[in-house]
């Protein structure tokens, strides 16, 4: 059994924002995204514990911006725990249209 502790951020998003419906919240996440993944260069990790969903409005404010400032590549230093399939799947999908090419 490994008692190692991550050296990586783990940051719970149920404990960052009140919910994950409004921008203002998003916006709570976006920040410590953004302070996490520019303090070190290693992965950030979401905790979903507690998170029932997500709306366009909060995913706009929290990974829309952080794709807009740091770039679509900080997607790939994320990493999930606590998630339910279906919020696994809203995920990928932003992500994935996020990261797009403009037509």
């Amino acid at each position: 059994m490994s008692t190692t502790t991550p050296i990586h951020p783990v940051l719970s998003v149920a404990r960052l924002t009140a919910g994950t419906l409004a921008n203002a919240d998003g916006h709570k996440l976006f920040e410590a995204l953004r302070t996490a993944l520019t303090e070190q260069e290693g992965p950030v990790t979401l905790d979903l514990a507690n998170v029932v969903s997500f709306s366009t409005s909060f995913l706009n404010s929290s990974l829309g911006t952080l794709a807009n400032e740091l770039g679509a590549a900080s997607y790939r230093r994320l990493r999930l725990i606590n998630y339910k399939p279906a919020q696994l799947k809203q995920l990928k999908d932003y992500i994935t249209t996020m990261t797009k090419p403009a037509a």
